[in-house]
């Protein structure tokens, strides 16, 4: 199996932003409340109070207070295909697992319009709250094992640190930066 970051790997840009100033368009009060609670809660983060999860459920929180949620993430997906990157495209396999710390409310729908079946994202309950924890780091190599535990990682792609164990884990890893990739070896230096 070929295991893919999304935002920033083979997504021109990061879903968790766009869906952001997507959002505000249609919903600027909620947006503007959700990232002003998520910026307090992020100092209670920084200060080792609470985990990550607390501030990413205050910043997207807007999103569970919208009525006919999948159809309104319809539209935004509908409207930001064109962000994911051609050299993806051509490269698309039927074994690709997209794996991704945004939301899979939207990344799924990503996917399923590419036709990409394989999909662990963070999960939420319908009230916005993270099931577990964020996808994020060795979390992605735990559900892949936990969901997939006989499959192979042959090759894998990410454009950030994070995801270096998510890179060490496939037979041949790859850091993406825009549209170009490079082959990734212990101590790569990420931009």
């Amino acid at each position: 199996m070929n295991l893919y970051d999304f935002d920033n790997t083979i997504y021109n840009g990061d879903t968790n932003t766009d869906i952001i100033l997507y959002s505000l368009k249609f919903h600027p009060i909620n947006v503007i409340k959700c990232l002003i609670k998520a910026k307090k809660l992020k100092k209670e983060y920084i200060k080792g109070k609470i985990p990550f999860e607390r501030v990413k459920e205050a910043m997207l929180a807007f999103l569970f207070q919208i009525k006919d949620l999948d159809s309104y993430l319809d539209k935004f997906v509908n409207k930001h295909m064109k962000n994911i990157k051609k050299w993806y495209l051509r490269k698309k396999s039927d074994k690709d697992v997209i794996i991704s710390a945004s939301y899979e409310i939207w990344i799924a729908k990503f996917c399923k319009k590419l036709k990409i079946k394989y999909v662990i994202a963070t999960k939420t309950d319908s009230n916005g709250n993270i099931i577990d924890c964020n996808c994020k780091g060795i979390e992605k190599i735990n559900r892949f094992k936990k969901i997939y535990p006989n499959a192979k990682a042959i090759n894998a792609y990410s454009d950030a640190k994070v995801d270096i164990p998510m890179l060490e884990f496939a037979q041949h890893a790859y850091v993406v930066e825009g549209n170009k990739i490079n082959n990734y070896v212990k101590g790569y230096k990420f931009k």
